[in-house]
């Protein structure tokens, strides 16, 4: 009967996750949890491994997601249906964004793109917008690089920082002038690493049902 609630459990869950990104390329989910528990809707862990996640704005190479004590609405939980949570849920998070995934997330959106931001805000507002630019992975930083048909202008080295649960970027041309990243008030940063594959961002986030 558990492992029936389980598997069913389970299912729906994945449904749920699928249902909350706009493409997911793998998915793991192993979850923990006892017959009383599950009966009363209540999981005692859960750890998602994920890997080609469209989820917005965001893509991400892969994400490792735990949680602890999850209370689900059993009574939404069908076969072949979304699982509903009961609760809200804090989830720790730890994410790596490829140079195509940041690629995409700061420069692909024409005029409205992040990097944009990033341009005017450390080299001002006549900075020009950022098509045909190209980002780098580096240990020292995100490196901007500017279009062929742009010669005198010069590329642009950040640098990413875990600051009050933000991410903070610092451009080496403007020591004195960091900017923030916007991101959900839910999501909370905890730490970062760069290097020549990957941006690594470990936190935590609140999902509410």
């Amino acid at each position: 009967m558990a492992r029936a609630i389980l598997n069913l459990v389970r299912h729906g869950l994945q449904l749920w996750l699928r249902s909350q990104c706009d493409a997911l390329d793998h998915l793991q989910l192993d979850l923990k949890g006892t017959s009383e528990g599950l009966l009363r809707g209540h999981l005692e862990a859960a750890r998602l491994q994920a890997q080609g996640i469209v989820w917005g704005a965001f893509r991400l190479s892969r994400a490792i997601v735990t949680c602890q004590d999850l209370q689900l609405d059993l009574g939404r939980l069908r076969p072949g249906q979304p699982m509903a949570l009961a609760a809200p849920l804090n989830v720790t998070l730890e994410v790596w964004c490829s140079a195509a995934d940041l690629q995409h997330m700061v420069l692909a959106k024409g005029d409205d793109a992040l990097g944009v931001s990033l341009l005017a805000h450390f080299r001002g507002p006549g900075a020009g917008n950022c098509r045909g630019w190209q980002l780098q992975t580096t240990e020292a930083g995100l490196h901007l690089l500017p279009p062929a048909w742009q010669p005198r202008t010069p590329s642009l080295l950040l640098q990413l920082r875990a600051v009050d649960y933000r991410i903070v970027v610092h451009a080496q041309e403007a020591p004195d002038r960091p900017t923030t990243i916007p991101l959900d008030p839910a999501i909370r940063i905890h730490n970062l690493r760069i290097d020549t594959r990957h941006l690594r961002v470990g936190g935590e986030a609140l999902v509410r049902p």
